[in-house]
């Protein structure tokens, strides 16, 4: 049982996860460095046509490279759509079973009005630049936020591992055992160590389930529950709570192994 147990695999979905997760703070990092380096242009004004002479230029004109030009206003949304389809739409419909468009991906991603602004090009100006810039700092902080909680929970696995092995190499040595050749003595002292087991199996029982109540501050006090943002992480898988599916059938086979063992204690009496 040691090593396949279903909080065993729960931990390689948790460093599943943590890849996906870096990689996603790795495509918002890529994708905010592209979008510095585009700079914008206030409302009303176009970039100058590069000549070598000064000239004029009449509005009509300027209408003209602004619908036609890739580095004015407009096409600078088409650069910024384009950098987000190739660093973070990956990521974010990596686990979509449906189709979505790029604009729904942005809209997703960096809100509906952003989607509408680059979608309808009307025009890459400093608000813009600025709101964009701002909505992947709110993506990457809460990239950190969850790498964090994804620390945590694999350190909680590992403690709640750790326990579980002990637990389990010692029912699986003593599995072969005759307790009628047992004394009194071993047969009590096999008695208290089960009830031992079942103390811990229960208090990490406990300290699991107060753990999913707690908030996880993400959007301030009073945040999302722990259990909401764990809970998707097992979702697709085949135990949805690993630690406490594992450890509530662990504390019933200590508490039938405890009865049997208290049955030849009885007799003994």
């Amino acid at each position: 049982m040691t090593g396949s147990t279903a909080v065993h695999r729960a931990l390689e979905y948790v460093d599943e996860e943590r890849v996906a997760v870096a990689d996603r703070g790795t495509a918002f990092e890529t994708f905010e460095r592209r979008v510095r380096t585009i700079s914008a242009v206030r409302p009303g004004l176009a970039r100058p046509q590069q000549t070598t002479t000064a000239t004029a230029t009449t509005v009509a004109t300027v209408n003209q490279v602004q619908e036609t030009t890739p580095a004015t206003p407009t096409g600078r949304c088409v650069t910024v759509r384009e950098a987000f389809a190739e660093t973070v739409r990956p990521h974010s419909i990596a686990d979509r079973e449906t189709d979505e468009s790029l604009v729904e991906t942005i809209a997703a991603e960096l809100t509906e009005d952003i989607a509408v602004a680059l979608a309808t090009n009307v025009g890459w100006t400093p608000a813009l630049k600025s709101a964009v810039l701002e909505a992947v700092s709110t993506r990457r902080r809460e990239v950190e936020w969850l790498q964090e909680l994804l620390r945590r929970e694999r350190s909680t696995f590992e403690t709640a591992i750790e326990e579980i092995d002990e637990i389990v190499d010692w029912l699986q040595a003593t599995a072969d055992e005759s307790l009628l050749q047992c004394d009194f003595d071993a047969l009590q002292a096999k008695h208290e160590r089960l009830e031992a087991y079942r103390d811990r199996l229960e208090t990490s029982i406990e300290r699991r389930q107060a753990q999913f109540t707690e908030s996880t501050n993400r959007y301030g006090p009073g945040g999302a529950r722990y259990r909401s943002v764990v809970e998707s992480i097992y979702s697709n898988r085949p135990v949805r709570y690993p630690l406490l599916s594992t450890a509530t059938r662990l504390y019933g086979v200590c508490g039938g192994c405890q009865r049997t063992v208290r049955s030849q204690l009885t007799r003994r009496v």
